[in-house]
């Protein structure tokens, strides 16, 4: 009987794959196409969840000056005037880079 169960919850996963495949490929082509930086001068920059709001400051300060940080320990928004922050963050870890603007509609966003 535990067999089936298994055997069960194996069937499922393989039915439902399909499905959160597209939708993760939905969700990077979005944004990949609409939801990036407008300004090269500044991004939203989406960091891995676990990691301690203490290594997100690290790695986003790398890619230049923290300018804001969401109410997630794991977004934060950096403003340099040299540009290409996008790529920056991209380096330091980020896995997502957003316009800020949207970072700021996702979330409240507090000013550093």
């Amino acid at each position: 009987m535990l067999r089936t169960t298994s055997l069960h919850g194996r069937e499922r996963s393989v039915t439902i794959a399909p499905a959160i495949l597209i939708g993760l490929a939905s969700l990077v082509a979005a944004c990949g196409f609409g939801l990036g930086p407008r300004d090269s001068h500044e991004a939203a920059g989406v960091f891995p969840p676990w990691w301690s709001p203490a290594r997100v400051i690290a790695a986003a300060s790398a890619a230049g000056p923290v300018s804001a940080a969401s109410r997630q320990p794991f977004v934060v928004v950096v403003r340099a005037p040299q540009g290409d922050v996008a790529a920056r963050l991209r380096r330091a870890g980020a896995w997502l880079i957003l316009d800020p603007g949207l970072a700021r509609a996702c979330g409240s966003l507090k000013e550093t």
